[in-house]
């Protein structure tokens, strides 16, 4: 399995998290990734375009997230990585945020 870290710490919009993940998960299919909520979830619970491979996923400094989109965008990811542990043992990739 591989680890990824993602460091949110200068991320000021959507745009600049999905240039992230990209950038640092290189994932298959990223020509033709939505680059939405939407898009990641299918590509990480089925193998849709941005499927990273089996991996956890390690989300870094984001309370910068928090302020896109009035906090949707933050609480809509938290959402994602809850339903994502859900599907345990069947999953994959594991989405992590930080312990508080």
């Amino acid at each position: 399995m591989n680890f990824y870290a993602l460091d949110c710490a200068n991320i000021s919009s959507q745009a600049d998290f999905w240039t992230l993940y990209l950038e640092t998960v290189k994932p298959e299919g990223a020509q033709y990734f939505g680059c939405n909520l939407d898009a990641l979830w299918d590509a990480f619970s089925a193998g849709g375009p941005g499927w990273p491979g089996a991996c956890q996923i390690d989300l870094m400094n984001v309370s910068s997230l928090q302020a896109i989109n009035d906090g949707k965008f933050y609480l809509n990811l938290q959402s994602l990585a809850r339903e994502l542990e859900q599907l345990t043992p069947s999953a994959e990739v594991f989405l992590k945020f930080p312990v508080k």
